[in-house]
């Protein structure tokens, strides 16, 4: 026995006194007993836990298994059709329209926005959505849905004291000069109201979806998730975005209005509930005359309703990267957050994409949740050629220094040097002497139009195509609420 293990002399005389025979007995006893009990407790207990509890205990991942089914009816008709038309109709017979007495879905936009975005969004995205609310700045009707003035719920005391509300004036009156600008400054004072709004219009909705026009959202994915949890659980879903600091070193986060936001029933209620008086009266304020001051010090109406909802002891649950800030061609496929996880919204969507993606949506069966790894195949990553006037390389890209290495003389080099590294994916060359390298599988986006010409990008088809046969997702991991796993 080394020194380190050696008995002190101190500790002798105690076995000494365990020695006795009777002691001994004792020992045993308790011993025995005590392994009896474990035994008898732990088989009880494993009876007692049921199999989701269990799961739930050993999970210690970021992440849960779920098995999920779609809400989505098969298609009667299959893809015999080409028509446009015809197709947005078999995909509405598809949706699971009797989920929306339990869903409550609102868009939000404004007079100042781009019409087209506004009409391509309720063409496809919320296409569906047939009990909608679309609320804005000015009362309107677009497309068989009536456009609610949502600004016209604040008292008119409030709105008399707020500058910006001189833009939304000027909107009334139909004024011609009323930019994009005056949109946005009243934009933050549209949330709170939206949320009073949506209860009012579905007060028996289990969940309360928020989307912006400029978000792209997976309906069966939603869905999907929505299944996993208890509505009558105060709960605040999306991407995590930094808000006001909280003091002690600690920040908010709110859910970040771009990728779309959830609340339960539970949080709702929570939000927009009143003192009333003896004789049934409401008494206090309603939740955006209570906050109309914290909404003026704010740059922002998430922010505010994340504050709000933290003050009422709702915190966040960040479901990133489920609820994506990025746009569709910046998502850096394949690193550790972007692979098997299911989608579930996209941010700065195009209109393009917009279109495409959900007509792309409803060819597939939708047996399975859509994850960022079937989103390779729309994008058709792996099969582009290489491409003047494109950049792929400004979200993530490697510039390898000294600026003197090969791959910075020539696009042919960059090229090689790209296909010589196992870890390149893609690269970007920009004719003035820079090649850069992308890890991530990325399309990418055209170059500013002042460089266009400068600028040519390309993909390692081969190597995509091989990395992706040799990460086939076995199963969906929808992500734990986070804070801490962030973009």
């Amino acid at each position: 026995m080394g020194p380190g293990t050696s008995t002190s002399a101190t500790a002798r005389p105690f076995f000494r006194v365990l020695g006795n025979a009777k002691l001994k007995l004792l020992a045993a006893f308790l011993t025995v007993s005590t392994i009896l009990l474990l035994t008898l407790y732990s088989g009880g207990l494993s009876q007692k836990i049921s199999p989701g509890a269990k799961d739930e205990i050993e999970n210690v991942e970021d992440y849960w298994t779920w098995e999920t089914r779609t809400q989505f009816r098969k298609s009667q008709h299959g893809n015999d059709t080409d028509s446009t038309e015809t197709s947005q109709n078999g995909t509405c017979a598809t949706f699971p329209s009797h989920l929306l007495s339990r869903v409550q879905i609102t868009l939000k936009t404004s007079a100042t926005e781009n019409p087209n975005r506004v009409n391509t969004h309720l063409a496809s995205v919320t296409r569906c959505i047939s009990n909608l609310l679309v609320v804005s700045d000015k009362e309107t009707e677009l497309q068989g849905h009536h456009i609610y003035d949502i600004l016209a719920d604040l008292p008119p005391s409030a709105r008399n004291r707020t500058p910006e509300f001189e833009g939304y004036d000027a909107l009334q009156r139909e004024d011609s000069n009323i930019d994009g600008a005056a949109g946005w400054k009243l934009d933050r004072y549209k949330f709170l109201p939206m949320v009073e709004r949506a209860k009012k219009v579905n007060p028996d909705a289990e969940w309360y979806v928020f989307l912006e026009t400029d978000t792209y959202m997976v309906w069966d994915n939603l869905f999907r998730m929505l299944e996993q949890f208890d509505s009558s659980v105060p709960l605040y879903m999306g991407s995590p975005a930094p808000g006001r600091d909280l003091g002690d070193g600690k920040r908010l986060w709110f859910a970040y209005g771009g990728t779309g936001f959830v609340l339960s029933r539970a949080a709702v209620d929570t939000l927009v509930a009143r003192e009333i008086g003896e004789y049934g009266q409401f008494i206090g304020q309603s939740l955006s005359e209570r906050y109309m001051q914290a909404v003026k010090d704010d740059c922002c109406g998430d922010s505010v309703l994340g504050f709000v909802l933290y003050e009422k002891g709702i915190e966040l649950s960040g479901m990133w990267p489920m609820f994506n800030p990025h746009p569709l061609d910046s998502i850096p496929f394949g690193d550790d957050h972007h692979w098997c996880q299911p989608a579930i919204s996209t941010h700065k969507s195009q209109l393009s994409d917009m279109t495409g993606l959900a007509d792309w949506e409803d060819e597939r069966d939708r047996t399975n949740p859509l994850l960022y790894a079937d989103l390779v195949d729309y994008l058709r990553l792996g099969q582009l050629p290489e491409q003047k006037g494109w950049d792929n390389g400004a979200w993530g890209g490697i510039i390898e220094q000294p600026n003197t290495l090969p791959q910075h003389e020539s696009l042919e080099a960059c090229r090689q040097a790209c296909h010589d590294r196992d870890w390149c994916m893609s690269y970007t060359y920009d004719s003035v002497g820079a090649c850069v390298f992308v890890k991530t599988l990325r399309l990418g986006g055209t170059s500013k139009p002042e460089v266009a010409d400068q600028f040519t990008a390309g993909w390692d088809n081969d190597k995509i195509q091989n990395w992706q046969a040799n990460h086939k997702c076995e199963k969906p991991m929808w992500m734990k609420p986070s804070i801490t796993r962030i973009f």
